[in-house]
């Protein structure tokens, strides 16, 4: 669908423009701490998982709340543009993997130069699902509220278990409260689950979206 080729376009050259200032900040932030401490973490594993996943979510939000209408204003049915919008997650998802790992070789890099030490970080496949979960799970809830009205509000917890699931294994991210142990019960398995939790999320947004009341926006 071509409002989606132009959307991914868009939101992916913003994601980048915003990504490099912030990694710029982040870098200096690095210097001016080894100005009078030692450099042992990394900034940008920070910003990828507790900063980028909430862009990543507002995405979803905007798919369903904004481009829907557009996109059913200019004739295209619910179904096809579900069907664009699930591809559009993996290809979103694909490119902001792509955006944080080239900042991880970049970080790398300087942090090697300047003989600084970092922090683990997640796997590509592992930013990969966590993108994937959380822009789908942002059109789930925002398909909820535009359906029901206030009535959306109890897919929140459905939403924050989804988007729980591909952090269990991901640094950064913090320990889950009283399950510490939590992500060595399945180990890489819990890529699977995080599988399962998409297709949940688009499952249900799909669900819900068929049906959904649609007010035409102004392009």
């Amino acid at each position: 669908m071509k409002i989606f080729r132009h959307l991914t376009t868009t939101l992916v050259t913003y994601g980048a423009i915003v990504a490099a200032c912030v990694f710029l900040m982040n870098l200096a932030v690095a210097f001016v701490i080894s100005t009078f401490a030692e450099v042992s973490f990394s900034g940008w594993m920070l910003v990828t998982v507790q900063i980028a996943r909430w862009f990543v979510l507002w995405v979803g939000v905007y798919t369903i709340h904004n481009v829907l209408p557009i996109a059913v204003a200019h004739g295209r049915t619910r179904r096809e543009f579900l069907v664009a919008a699930t591809g559009f997650t993996a290809v979103f998802a694909l490119a902001m993997t792509l955006l944080t790992w080239l900042g991880f070789l970049v970080e790398g890099a300087v942090y090697a130069l300047m003989d600084w030490k970092s922090t683990p970080h997640g796997s590509p496949l592992a930013y990969f699902l966590m993108f994937l979960v959380w822009c789908a799970v942002g059109m789930f809830v925002t398909a909820a509220f535009d359906r029901w009205g206030y009535g959306g509000v109890l897919t929140l917890p459905v939403g924050l278990a989804l988007v729980l699931v591909p952090g269990i294994t991901m640094p950064g991210t913090g320990d889950m409260p009283f399950v510490r142990d939590l992500p060595l019960a399945l180990g890489d398995g819990w890529h699977v689950v995080s599988v399962f939790a998409w297709v949940a999320a688009v499952g249900v947004t799909w669900a819900i979206g068929r049906a959904m009341p649609v007010r035409a926006k102004a392009v």
